[in-house]
């Protein structure tokens, strides 16, 4: 494999999977909430990456489309047309990339779509992040609190993503 192929396959694998995965999860402040899209948590994510790659527009990616599309983007970015990103070009490459899923993000804070995100609609997927968070109900976060539920993979009785858990202690 020569070294632009190991630089071609590197990038592509970092790039792709961070635009993938990384707008929707750091702006958003998490899988939370998510808008558009039947794929679960990949979602937006899923739905972007065939229209980046699929060229033919046949609902099916190829290998050979996403190799193509990785090296026009790399073309696109190679300012100085060494055939390989210096830090510099990678940073214009993905600004690019991350761009799209900003706007998203922006739009998904701004409730009221006029085009300002308010202290109250930008706080609001935090608003109950402490009660949903305290697996011993002490009013306080800890990493270990973090850690377990982590290992657990579900949440808390009764709760949901979308907001505090359900504190009726009559159910099972």
């Amino acid at each position: 494999m020569t070294r632009t192929t190991k630089l071609l396959v590197t990038t592509g694998a970092i790039a792709l999977g961070a635009a993938a995965f990384a707008g929707a999860s750091l702006a958003d402040g998490g899988w939370g909430r998510h808008h558009g899209g039947g794929w679960g948590q990949h979602g937006a994510a899923g739905e972007r990456l065939f229209e980046t790659f699929d060229a033919n527009q046949d609902g099916t990616l190829t290998q050979a489309e996403v190799d193509q599309a990785r090296q026009a983007q790399l073309a696109e970015f190679d300012a100085d047309g060494n055939g390989s990103l210096d830090l510099e070009e990678y940073q214009a490459l993905w600004l690019d990339a991350m761009r799209e899923r900003m706007v998203d993000q922006f739009q998904a804070h701004d409730d009221d779509g006029d085009g300002m995100v308010t202290a109250e609609e930008f706080g609001e997927r935090f608003s109950g992040i402490v009660i949903r968070l305290d697996a011993d109900d002490d009013g306080q976060v800890t990493l270990e609190e973090l850690r377990e539920r982590g290992m657990r993979g579900h949440h808390r009785r009764g709760e949901h993503r979308d907001g505090p858990p359900d504190r009726d202690d009559d159910q099972g």
